[in-house]
């Protein structure tokens, strides 16, 4: 079994790349952009009776996030590159967490039953090792909120930084935000 390859990245396309380690050049699919050319990548081999693919990480995270998105029942390798690749690890992280059926199903071949087995089955193991991006995605969306007020990039995150609980909803960092902001003015 291959863990990772290490070597240059010899060919790019859409979605996959052809990466020569000491002279073979491996074609690997791959969910994320990148600009290195000398590459460290994270395998995972998908063998079946018509095909042997590889499919490549930046990190052993990715990876691990990948195969529990195939494990789950009418998600192929190639959908779960599509999720990975729309929305990012730690956004589609995200939306397991907080049951977002709605945008999980924007991806084609994810309908809305595959969605909410999707969260069903991983949800549980995403927060229990991943709870933290949630904190990010609500820090995230009170600073735009902010900003979206006219608030300068720097004083949204100060104060949003500057407030934040763990327990607090994007809502709350909202309002305890503009308490501080608005003593400034």
């Amino acid at each position: 079994m291959i863990a990772y390859l290490i070597g240059n990245i010899k060919d790019k396309y859409e979605d996959f790349v052809i990466l020569e380690t000491n002279g073979i050049g491996y074609e690997i699919f791959i969910p994320f952009p990148f600009d290195e050319n000398y590459i460290k990548i994270y395998i995972f081999e998908h063998i079946k009776e018509d095909c042997y693919d590889l499919y490549g990480f930046l990190t052993f995270k990715d990876k691990e996030i990948f195969k529990k998105l195939i494990s789950i029942n009418g998600v192929g390798p190639r959908t779960a590159c599509q999720m990975i690749k729309t929305y990012g690890i730690d956004q589609l992280i995200n939306y397991i967490i907080l049951e977002d059926t709605k945008s999980l199903s924007q991806i084609i071949g994810i309908g809305p039953k595959i969605s909410k087995r999707i969260v069903l089955e991983l949800k549980d193991i995403f927060l229990k090792k991943y709870s933290q991006n949630i904190y990010s995605t609500y820090k995230y969306d009170a600073v735009l909120a902010l900003m979206a007020l006219g608030y300068s990039k720097l004083d949204s995150q100060n104060s949003v930084n500057n407030i934040f609980l763990p327990n607090d909803t994007t809502e709350d960092i909202i309002k305890k935000a503009l308490q501080i902001l608005a003593q400034k003015v």
